[in-house]
């Protein structure tokens, strides 16, 4: 049984080199079969994203931080069995970057797969390290503005505007939120007779309008719930006045012009329904001095009742305001001495008899159609006798004298001034008594004074007549 044991064991070991190269070549026979079979190859995966861990170290330095365009996404070379490779895709290859790796402005690339990570023989990016920008981080808040697109039905406009939550809190890198200029909600109006009530997306523009890139910031809020009302367009006249006084020779017709006669406005029921005229205060127009048709600008936005207002698409918010001007007309009016109520005469006097049937004439002045319907025999005044000079015995001396006429015109017509003359007498002669009275120089006067006077007399009287 042992010579048996011995015997094998010797034939074992016999030719132990050639068995020893034998079971090489035996092995290095597998490998070349297996290599042809499934052969290890490498393969690369492009435009792989990478993906930052421990982002809030940089936060907690008050950093705001990005990588770099070339370094946000990168090229994994994966080597394994052709077998391993066929069943990988991008999906699989991951590519990160530690935050807390941080050197200087770089940080190592590291790379794996979700998938037979056993049977890899090597992984690795086409560079080591990723770039970063690291800049302060910034902290804003912006109040939201509502802006209507597209247009309602006519004899609508947009009322007012409202968003709820009207502020948004931005945070991020200085550089980016420091473009922002305003934060914006856009409301489509189009067709719409009544209030609207929408979710919108917050737009964060820049100066021109553009919006701004957000993949880096913070937003408190990126929808807002904003409403537009929706009002009746009405058309309402426009009333005007003026104030002042032309020159002189000259008259306000008070014809009163507006261009546009009329506007178009908007507002709540309540407001519109309150709103049936626009009156310009005639102080906006002064026709001080004018010698022709004055115009002023206003503003009529201004004007306008609380909750009213300007439909600027269809009214401009200037109106033009016109007084007409013209120059006065002139004609001579015959005012019979009748009809002058004497004002001041003296104490125990009368006007002689032989003045009633006499006229006087008085030049007027007006618009032409206002004079065309004067009748001088029936217009009234008065004639203003006070102010007499008086003789040594404190008393007016009868005798022929001029007084001013003031006739009671009707408003817009004037009158140059007049004077009408009169024979004054005491109350109770006859002018023979009075003259003969001269003669006998029982009032002071001379023959010569009384036949001046009895001169003067008739002459006046030829004179008006």
């Amino acid at each position: 049984m042992i010579d048996a044991i011995l015997t094998f064991i010797k034939k074992l070991t016999g030719n132990l080199g050639l068995k020893i190269i034998s079971l090489g070549l035996a092995f290095l026979l597998w490998l070349f079969v297996v290599s042809i079979e499934n052969p290890v190859m490498t393969l690369s995966f492009t435009s792989i994203p990478v993906t930052i861990e421990n982002a809030d170290v940089m936060e907690a330095q008050g950093k705001a931080f990005e990588l770099a365009d070339s370094s946000r996404t990168v090229t994994v070379t994966v080597k394994a069995e052709r077998s391993v490779l066929s069943e990988l895709s991008r999906d699989n290859i991951k590519a990160s970057v530690d935050m807390t790796e941080l050197e200087g402005s770089r940080v190592p690339i590291a790379v794996r797969s979700s998938r037979y990570s056993d049977r890899i023989q090597a992984i690795n990016p086409a560079k080591e390290y990723a770039n970063v920008v690291i800049e302060d981080l910034s902290h804003a808040q912006y109040r939201i503005v509502v802006e209507t697109v597209g247009s309602v039905p006519a004899g609508y406009a947009v009322g007012s505007t409202s968003v709820a939550n009207n502020v948004v809190r931005v945070s991020g890198p200085e550089s980016i939120v420091s473009s922002i200029a305003e934060a914006k909600v856009r409301i489509n109006v189009s067709g719409m007779t009544s209030e609207i009530h929408t979710d919108v997306p917050i737009l964060l523009l820049d100066e021109d309008g553009d919006p701004v890139d957000t993949a880096s910031l913070e937003i408190s809020q990126t929808q807002a719930s904003a409403s537009a009302e929706i009002w009746k367009v009405v058309e309402i006249p426009i009333h005007a006045g003026f104030t002042g006084t032309p020159a002189p020779g000259y008259l306000a017709t008070g014809a009163v012009s507006v261009d546009p006669s009329s506007i178009f406005v908007t507002g709540d029921n309540a407001a519109l329904s309150s709103a049936t005229s626009i009156t310009i205060p005639s102080t906006e127009l002064d026709i001080t001095g004018a010698i022709g048709n004055m115009s002023a600008d206003v503003n009529i936005s201004s004007l306008l009742p609380a909750g009213v207002y300007l439909d600027t698409s269809r009214s401009d918010s200037i109106v033009s305001v016109t007084a007409e001007v013209v120059e006065a007309s002139a004609t001579v009016l015959q005012i019979p001495y009748s009809n002058l109520t004497p004002a001041g005469l003296p104490e125990g006097m009368v006007i002689g008899n032989d003045m009633a049937t006499s006229l006087v004439a008085v030049t007027v002045r007006g618009l032409q159609s206002d004079l065309d319907a004067l009748n001088g025999s029936s217009i009234t005044g008065t004639l203003d006798l006070s102010g007499l000079p008086v003789n040594e015995n404190g008393t007016v001396t009868p005798g022929s004298y001029a007084g001013e006429v003031v006739l009671a015109l009707p408003q817009g017509v004037t009158q140059d001034t007049a004077v009408a003359h009169v024979l004054l007498q005491i109350n109770g002669e006859t002018s023979e008594e009075q003259a003969e009275g001269g003669e006998n120089g029982e009032n002071g006067e001379t023959e010569e004074e009384t036949g001046n006077e009895t001169g003067n007399e008739t002459g006046n009287d030829a004179e008006n007549e």
